[in-house]
């Protein structure tokens, strides 16, 4: 963020090979969720840019037990859907608009969670009875394999993944995209594969490291190019979109997003290796100006109605965060949402939606230079913890980066660690429990990046782990 507008220097992954896809012509499937499922009770409890790197790799086998089944390829007797993925509007400096009142505080009892697995109590994580708090990494691009799926950002091979996992403090958090599209489909038979996300979530348990394993994202980079508006959180999320006639889809999302996440869920939902679920990363419900769609929305996006978006984004949350914990009761659902100001969360709005039952964990993604507590008095990071502390849960820095690097007036790279363990520092003492910073790769993708990597000192921080508060 520079000046209150958001950049992307090195953060929105691009596909390889994207213009060899064809576009599947698929038809629209309505899946009706499972009727009286009961919510489970919350506790007082930018895709960035990051240079593709296609690399041909020869694998190291990681040994691990976990509880997943082997499996190659899944078909369902579905047709083809998609989700999303984004970048945000411009803040104002004007008092934002609020259509939807604060909440009613209500603080409920979670019961604990099985040992090993993340918990809430008292409005604040825990892990196996104690207090936890992490420091660790977003490495979104983890689970491509180039010639199975078709990937998100570079591929990294099993040495190098277990160079990430090993580089993180005990008990830390990698954050991921578990897309349907670049991740889950095979580019061969365009029906699931779980070969891809087995593979991470052998790593991660083999290094005892956990997942927040994020579904889809606001934009639909790298999930089959289609802008989540208000209509697809008020429902469109159990469509499938691939239709050829509007460019929407890639032919490489054969459910709709309700689907897929069912499988997902069910599939990972025993793994020692899961942390938490995230629904949708960056979810605002805002429009998107016809003459952009679906490729460039990001900066042509509007929000015409907050009031209707606030809404749709609760309705989402309340029934896709209820259908995860009825399929998963032991994990978290944490929101991904961006926490500036955007549609459908502005000011008392974001309390709003985050009082949803379907969410445990509150976010919000800090690219502040400059500041260790970024934002206004409205949509600042100061009033998300105030916010998750009167709705009694945990909030986390879901993102948290700085450009640096060695190009010509960029930010150096000790500098930039100093400011972000400021940063660290400043916000878990106002009640954020934990941290990711964006975006581990084996190598930096430009001079001057978001990017981190062996040998930049800000991994010298993160293995550090949470500071004293």
């Amino acid at each position: 963020m520079r000046g209150g507008a958001w950049k992307r220097s090195s953060k929105v992954p691009r596909r390889a090979w994207l213009g060899l896809l064809p576009l599947l012509l698929a038809g629209a499937i309505v899946i009706a969720p499972a009727a009286g499922l009961t919510p489970r009770q919350s506790s007082p409890a930018l895709a960035k840019t990051t240079t593709t790197n296609t690399k041909s790799t020869t694998s190291t086998t990681v040994s691990t037990t976990t509880t997943i089944s082997p499996t190659t390829t899944t078909t369902r007797p579905a047709a083809p859907n998609n989700p999303a993925r984004n970048q945000p509007p411009v803040l104002g400096t004007t008092p934002p608009r609020t259509h939807a009142p604060a909440p009613t505080t209500t603080t409920t009892t979670v019961p604990p969670a099985p040992a090993g697995v993340i918990g809430v109590s008292n409005g604040h994580l825990e892990l196996d009875g104690q207090p936890y708090t992490f420091v660790g990494v977003n490495a979104y691009e983890i689970g491509t394999e180039f010639g199975v799926n078709p990937g998100c950002g570079g591929q990294e091979t099993d040495a190098q993944l277990n160079q990430l996992f090993s580089s993180l403090p005990p008990n830390s958090l990698v954050r991921f995209w578990a897309f349907q599209d670049a991740i889950a489909t095979n580019v061969q038979t365009n029906q699931l594969d779980w070969t891809p996300l087995d593979r991470v979530f052998a790593a991660a348990a083999a290094h005892g490291q956990r997942l927040v394993v994020t579904l889809t994202d606001q934009g639909g980079v790298c999930d089959g190019d289609h802008w989540q508006d208000p209509s697809w959180f008020q429902g469109g999320f159990m469509d499938v979109f691939n239709s050829p006639t509007n460019s929407d889809g890639s032919g490489h999302t054969p459910l709709s997003y309700w689907a897929y996440m069912q499988d997902v869920v069910n599939r990972y939902k025993n793994s020692p290796a899961l942390g938490m679920w995230e629904p949708i990363s960056e979810a605002e419900a805002s429009s998107c100006n016809g003459n952009y769609y679906p490729q460039t929305c990001w900066g042509h996006n509007s929000c015409p109605d907050e009031a209707v978006a606030v809404a749709a984004l609760r309705h989402f949350f309340d029934v896709v965060g209820t259908e995860i914990h009825a399929l998963d009761p032991n994990h978290l659902v944490e929101s991904g949402l961006l926490g500036g100001g955007q549609c459908g969360t502005e000011s008392s709005d974001y309390q709003y939606v985050s009082a949803s039952h379907g969410i445990d964990v509150l976010s919000y993604h800090d690219y502040y230079p400059g500041t260790p507590m970024g934002g206004d008095q409205w949509n600042g990071i100061g009033v998300r913890d105030t916010q998750a502390a009167a709705l009694g849960k945990p909030i986390i820095a879901g993102e948290m980066g700085l450009d640096a690097g060695t190009a010509p007036g960029c930010m150096s790279l000790p500098a930039r660690s100093a400011e972000i363990q400021a940063k660290i520092q400043a916000q878990m003492n106002a009640g954020t429990s934990g941290v990711l910073i964006w975006d581990w790769l084996p190598a930096p993708s430009s001079p001057c990046t978001t990017d981190t990597f062996p040998g930049d000192p800000l991994m010298a921080v993160v293995g550090a782990g949470p500071p004293s508060t």
